[in-house]
């Protein structure tokens, strides 16, 4: 097995690989349940709802990272493997229930899998806090993001493909094998045990959500996420309904902007959150998005390679501010309760997109496109508000 303590580069390689497998997940949510769930003909607000139940299980973050700390002596590797093998289930049941499709049993598998899936986020994030240290975090979360996004990039096409060549049932169960793959990567790793004794883990977490810092990013984080929340939501939607673009021509957008966009804005966000700082690193990004999201309200012709220019400079964007972000949220948490206390923030944040996703279709049909933008932009303003008063010196 391989030891991180020896091989510390490995680590890249193993949060990319467990993020390859979260974000494959998040690829058929945001990707292909929206183009199948159209073909099955359910009504736009319908399709946003069921995305927004299904995201569900990451607003109760907390729940499972509780348990992780609770079970902490059976380490965080052993919840990241069962996390991946729940998840992959979920979608292998999903192809077995197209052929006598029904909505109610299709959210409620989408949400069994994601429920796994958010054991694999939960003891991951633990496992991270763990094992890195505030000079390499940054870097860390690149790394992270970079695998998540290759899924949506990568993955994303793939499946579309499989969809519309053999099915979306093809498309299910070829997401579960991948995910049951990558469950090969931290079975090859070996788990150092922590030295933490019986742990207290509510009051520990009421003693650090009492510092201000603590519950000032808390707030940041639970803002910040509705930008891409809303806009991520929609991405398929008005690509298919409003500027009619073929599935393929979709995916292909995908590709491109991982690219572009995704794997050069995590590298270089996590480098300037290490050099620079995070609230610098920061202010830089978010100002970047609100300016980009209104992009839409000025142009009066949209076509594929508008698209690419816009989806891949909020990509780049949303990719370098994602690495900062991550980085001071693991900064302010305890390693005692990693996995509660990180959960617990990423809970609340998850809590407001899963409404935002949710609310999203109804939100297009009341405001149209392109004037839908305004509310992603106008979100990030706070975000920003938010960011002030938190001292840098509390980030530790």
């Amino acid at each position: 097995m391989i030891d991180l303590t020896i091989h510390k580069r490995f680590r890249y390689v193993l949060f990319t690989g467990l993020y390859l497998a979260e974000g494959i997940y998040q690829t058929m949510l945001l990707f292909v349940t929206p183009l199948y769930l159209i073909e099955k003909n359910v009504p736009i607000p319908i399709i946003t709802l069921v995305m927004g139940i299904g995201e569900a299980p990451w607003a109760l973050k907390f729940v499972w990272g509780g348990v992780i700390d609770f079970y902490h002596k059976y380490g965080r590797k052993k919840f990241t493997v069962i996390g991946t093998i729940v998840g992959a289930l979920g979608f292998l049941i999903l192809a077995l229930i197209d052929q006598y499709f029904s909505l109610i049993f299709f959210t409620l598998f989408l949400f069994i899998g994601h429920t796994g899936i958010g054991f694999l986020d939960a003891g991951a994030d633990a496992w991270a806090i763990d094992i890195t240290t505030k000079k390499d975090r940054g870097k860390i979360n690149a790394s992270m993001n970079i695998g998540k996004s290759a899924s949506g990039a990568l993955g994303g096409p793939a499946l579309i493909i499989l969809g519309i060549t053999f099915g979306y049932n093809i498309a299910f169960i070829f997401t579960g094998v991948v995910i049951l793959f990558l469950a090969i990567i931290p079975l090859m790793v070996k788990y150092e045990a922590r030295d933490f004794k019986k742990i207290e883990i509510w009051p520990l977490v009421k003693q650090e959500f009492s510092n201000k810092s603590t519950r000032l990013v808390t707030l940041y984080f639970f803002i910040v996420v509705l930008n891409p929340g809303i806009i991520a939501t929609l991405f398929v939607i008005i690509g298919k309904t409003v500027l009619l673009f073929e599935d393929t021509t979709q995916a292909l957008i995908g590709v491109i902007v991982f690219f572009i966009g995704t794997i050069p804005g995590s590298i270089i966000g996590g480098i300037m959150a290490d050099r620079l700082g995070r609230k610098k690193t920061l202010y830089i990004f978010l100002t970047l998005i609100i300016i980009t999201s209104l992009l839409p309200l000025f142009i009066f012709y949209y076509d594929f390679y508008f698209v690419i220019l816009y989806v891949g400079l909020l990509s780049f964007f949303w990719s370098g501010e994602t690495a900062a972000t991550w980085a001071m949220v693991m900064d302010i948490i305890n390693p005692k309760i990693g996995a509660a206390q990180h959960e617990i923030m990423c809970s609340i944040a998850n809590a407001g997109d899963m409404v935002i996703s949710a609310a999203a279709g109804t939100f297009f049909i009341l405001l149209g496109f392109p004037n839908i933008y305004l509310i992603p932009a106008i979100i990030m303003i706070p975000a920003f508000i938010t960011l002030i008063p938190i001292k840098s010196d509390k980030i530790k």
